[in-house]
């Protein structure tokens, strides 16, 4: 038995049924572009190798130079052994959001994000 909607009885406003229609064809073209995006990427990278710019017609038009970045995420997962070895402890400064929250409600309500989701939130 499905629970009760908890936000049923919240306020509503009819939304331009067209509109509506144009936003969820822009967000499938998006994921379509997005998608053949990455796939040309792949493709670019490979033809550039080991090279560190990619040229058209003799004009340089994109680099792919590294960085001084890693992927520590993969790293760690494929040498978790060797990585062990390399972990520290650290101690941070955080905001205390909820603290805030009770102390000042007023101005934390001000901030309050809202979230655009899709098929009203369920």
């Amino acid at each position: 038995m499905p629970l009760p909607d908890p936000h049923a009885n919240e306020p509503t406003r009819e939304l331009d049924r067209d509109k509506w229609k144009l936003y969820q064809e822009a967000r499938a073209a998006i994921k379509a572009w997005t998608a053949e995006l990455v796939r040309l990427r792949k493709e670019l990278e490979a033809e550039i190798g080991e090279a560190y710019a990619g040229t058209v017609d003799g004009d340089k038009v994109v680099t792919y130079r590294y960085k001084d970045q890693w992927a520590v995420t993969s790293l760690v997962k494929d040498n978790p052994d060797l990585a062990e070895h390399f972990y520290k402890y650290k101690t941070e400064k955080v905001f205390d959001l909820e603290e805030f929250r009770a102390r000042h409600p007023d101005i934390a309500e001000k901030y309050r994000v809202r979230a655009f989701v899709e098929g009203g939130g369920m």
